[in-house]
């Protein structure tokens, strides 16, 4: 199975640009998600794999072989839509047949070919059925098991999980997942649910007004977010970012000011945030990674949230600060809990605290990443 290669791609409509330079390779066999907020570039810049928009300027290639001008059906690619896109008058079998016929397959490999991909799915037993006597669930799997019977170079699917419910799109994610491990194809999958990027992809691309922000695997965009739009998008909750003001200490260290408190961090620190504008960072945590108990930073439970297995508490950060002649108030903070551990009242103040090696440091200015 080829890889795909975005290469400067752009894609504009009129005076709007929807993706902007995009340069990015998909890996030979892996299971890629374009993952963003709506309006981000996604959708269209799986769309242009597709040949369902043009390139406005760059390239696209897969396997190696420039497409940017190949019409659609030429490109030998299957697309899974948001919308199951069933016929609703033909059967589960003919539905997941049809695209095999329209190429002038022999009728016995069309069958061989539409029970082996319904057997792939689970669908062996409901072949004679129609769309309308199916779940939402199995509606899916009969899309994707039409993908699949056409045996194509790469698999395109756009938020094919959004119109099921809870349960079962944790299901067909695991389904989805499997799949790819046994047919061992290039998945290239858009959503906007984080959970979905994190728990399916092998590398995750972020997307923000057209533009990527950072591609890694998972655990490399949840650990090192390249920027505070990355830190905010990825997790739920997402990464707590407070502004902070920079001191440096005797030992050749430095400290930060958050609200009333301090975190001090090694010296090894010093020399990524030398840059800084004025002194001053934004510090990100994640909500795990802050404890309540007797530290440094003081703050006032705001709520506190109960989700079973653990607890969110909203706590607001104790004083005020100047920035630019603008006075700014405690910012509110997150912090993730065990259910086990002891549960602050509303209206309790607090202290906040962070291991340093846990701490992300940003320029103020540009958001880019320091340390």
């Amino acid at each position: 199975m080829p890889g795909v290669s975005f290469v400067e791609a752009t894609k504009k409509f009129d005076d709007v640009v929807a993706v902007d330079h995009l340069t990015l390779d998909v890996e030979d066999g892996e299971f890629l998600v374009l993952v963003g907020p709506s309006g981000c570039g996604k959708s269209t810049a799986l769309r242009m794999i597709a040949g369902l928009e043009e390139v406005t300027s760059g390239a696209l290639l897969i396997g190696g072989e420039d497409v940017t001008d190949v019409e659609p059906q030429d490109r030998d690619l299957a697309m899974v839509f948001q919308s199951y896109a069933l016929y609703p008058h033909k059967t589960v079998r003919q539905n997941i047949e049809f695209p095999l016929k329209s190429r002038k397959v022999p009728a016995a490999e069309r069958a061989a070919r539409a029970e082996r991909a319904a057997g792939l799915l689970g669908l062996g037993d409901l072949l004679e059925r129609r769309p309308a006597q199916l779940s939402g669930g199995q509606r899916q799997r009969v899309a994707l098991a039409r993908a699949i019977v056409r045996e194509p170079r790469v698999f395109l699917m756009d938020e094919p999980l959004s119109n099921l419910d809870a349960k079962t799109r944790v299901q067909t994610r695991a389904e989805l997942s499997e799949l790819h491990e046994t047919l061992g194809a290039t998945f290239i999958y858009v959503t906007h649910d984080q959970v979905e990027a994190m728990t399916m992809g092998t590398r995750i691309a972020v997307l923000d007004g057209g533009r990527l922000q950072q591609v890694g695997t998972p655990d490399e965009v949840y650990d090192r977010p390249a920027n505070l739009f990355v830190a905010g998008f990825i997790g739920s909750p997402p990464m707590n970012t407070v502004d902070a003001a920079v001191d440096r200490t005797p030992d050749g260290g430095v400290a930060l000011r958050i609200g009333t408190g301090r975190i001090e961090l090694p010296a090894a620190l010093a020399r990524a945030l030398s840059g800084a504008a004025d002194g001053e960072v934004v510090v990100g945590v994640r909500p795990e990674h802050l404890t309540i108990g007797q530290g440094p930073i003081e703050a006032t439970v705001k709520i506190v949230e109960s989700l079973g297995h653990e607890r969110h508490v909203v706590a607001e950060l104790a004083g005020t600060h100047e920035h630019q002649d603008e006075i700014v108030t405690g910012a509110l903070v997150i912090v993730r809990q065990s259910a086990e551990d002891p549960a602050p009242r509303t209206g309790e103040r607090v202290g906040l605290s962070a291991r340093p090696d846990q701490v992300h440091l940003f320029d103020r200015r540009t958001g880019e990443r320091l340390a």
